[in-house]
């Protein structure tokens, strides 16, 4: 991300809303974004140079960032259809260990799974997921 992008993206902040799920009969507005969540999505071209084709950036509110840094909630987000649910590692049947658990298709938006991706919130490509926490910028 360059950091044009990334400054205006903080400037913007002010006006986003977390679009994580809070659960039924809320309302975005109720959870004001406090960061943004970057995944990358790209290619190694060499074991040092990586490519990244696009970036989905994700406003996120405090409740959210916490669970996403804690070790109790393990996030499953579509990047298909935008939509995800929290689970909670104590109470679930698999033994989650990563933070966000990307999905190609859910039930929602496919009939077919298309594959699913994984990463720890702190390190994704080598970068903090939180865009308050990227350094300035990438060179490509």
């Amino acid at each position: 991300m360059f950091e044009t992008d990334r400054l205006r993206l903080l400037a913007e902040l002010t006006n986003e809303c977390c679009e994580l799920n809070h659960g039924p009969s809320t309302r975005r507005e109720d959870f004001p974004a406090v960061d943004y969540i970057v995944m990358p999505f790209g290619y190694h071209e060499t074991e040092i140079a990586e490519v990244s084709v696009r970036e989905m950036v994700i406003p996120i509110c405090r409740e959210c960032a916490a669970a996403l840094a804690g070790e109790e909630w393990t996030l499953l987000y579509c990047f298909e259809c935008c939509s995800c649910q929290w689970v909670a590692r104590a109470f679930s049947k698999n033994r989650y260990r990563h933070h966000i658990l990307w999905l190609r298709g859910c039930p929602h938006c496919a009939e077919q799974f298309g594959g699913l991706y994984f990463n720890d919130s702190m390190t994704m490509f080598g970068l903090p997921a939180f865009l308050s926490q990227q350094p300035g910028s990438m060179a490509a």
